[in-house]
């Protein structure tokens, strides 16, 4: 790939930024004044909580404090209203509403199992933020396990515990880790280690079923989230290793096509001539945005010492676009959902993997 593909685009053309600080959001350093709007994507779809609170009391104040209730279901029959002997359905305590009809076996999480759990782990973790999809039937909690490191000076990394549950049939229960960078709210990678596989009950690993007992499963989180303290600055010795490698075209070349490979293997519709033909990398919407966040105005700590010119910002601006651009929802609560599920467990946790397995293999 030419140097100058890559170009040196300083259009007008700014995305949003979703970054905190200690206190609040916040956009990194000078990038405020290229007319970047703080627009935090957890402020529009959940709580933030910004006090040291309990798992009950951050559910409380998220307004998440019902139940799903496990009721009888019904199908319509030729006369009537029939009783289905194989199914249930779930709604909610306050409203009413219907979440989903599931199998009898089917038995519901409820949130404060969620918050019970964190209350567990209350001298492990602090709680940041709890966030309700699709009016509860699918919820995130977030919950820093209080270990930070630096991968330049001033670009510090945190490593958070996610968990998860449904009552629409979404998903299971479950946790996940990530690493944010701190400047930018760049998700960093989403890990799912099977490594821990014995530190959770009966090889469960890190999702259950609603048919299943969670006690044995938070009882051994906090081996969990210690296995991860010890791996995370190892984690972050393999960034400071990629501040090392200046970037070149060639190299951008070979991250962006592991990134993008699910993309880039679907064919595409020549404008000119109607015909197929193979997807390359200008074709797609993600290049420009990249760009832009590598050379332009609109890259988030990008021009930090140790990360401009290197493989490091690559991997940043990258980032940067697959944690806060993008999305087709002319709805903006719809699209920022949309993002969020694809951030966790969906394509964008998926390239951002790519991306950073790419950019390791560079070492």
């Amino acid at each position: 790939m030419p140097t100058k593909q890559l170009g040196l685009d300083l259009s007008n053309r700014v995305s949003q930024a979703y970054a905190r600080d200690g206190q609040g959001p916040a956009v990194y350093g000078r990038y405020k004044e290229h007319g970047y709007k703080v627009e935090p994507l957890i402020d529009k779809l959940g709580v933030r909580i910004t006090e040291n609170v309990s798992g009950t009391e951050a559910f409380r104040i998220a307004g998440l404090d019902w139940t799903a209730e496990k009721r009888t279901a019904f199908f319509m029959g030729e006369d009537g209203p029939v009783l289905s002997p194989d199914h249930c359905s779930i709604v909610r305590s306050d409203t009413g509403e219907l979440m989903q009809i599931a199998g009898k076996g089917y038995e519901p999480v409820q949130h404060n199992t969620i918050a019970e759990l964190f209350n567990f782990l209350s001298g492990e973790i602090e709680i940041e933020n709890v966030l309700s999809i699709r009016q509860g039937a699918k919820v995130y909690a977030t919950a820093s396990i209080k270990v930070e490191d630096e991968v330049v000076p001033g670009d510090r990394v945190r490593r958070y515990l996610h968990a998860f549950n449904s009552h629409d049939g979404s998903s299971s229960f479950g946790v996940f880790f990530t690493d944010v960078r701190l400047a930018c709210a760049n998700q960093l990678g989403m890990l799912t280690r099977r490594e821990s596989k014995n530190a959770v009950d009966a090889g469960q690993g890190l999702r259950m079923k609603h048919t299943k007992s969670v006690t044995e499963f938070a009882k051994n989180l906090p081996q969990l989230i210690d296995l991860e303290r010890q791996s995370f600055h190892k984690s972050v010795e393999g960034l400071r290793d990629l501040t090392g490698i200046p970037l070149t075209a060639e190299l951008t070349r070979r991250v962006l096509e592991a990134t993008y490979a699910d993309k880039l293997a679907t064919p595409i519709k020549d404008k000119q001539t109607g015909e197929k033909r193979q997807r390359i990398l200008t074709d797609l919407p993600e290049f420009g945005t990249i760009r832009g966040h590598l050379y332009g105005t609109t890259g988030l700590g990008i021009d930090m010492p140790g990360v401009h010119g290197t493989v490091y910002g690559l991997y940043n601006a990258i980032t940067q676009c697959e944690t806060h651009d993008g999305g087709k929802a002319k709805d903006s609560t719809e699209r920022n959902r949309a993002r969020l599920e694809s951030l966790y467990g969906g394509a964008a946790s998926k390239r951002i993997n790519a991306c950073r397995g790419a950019c390791l293999a560079l070492v």
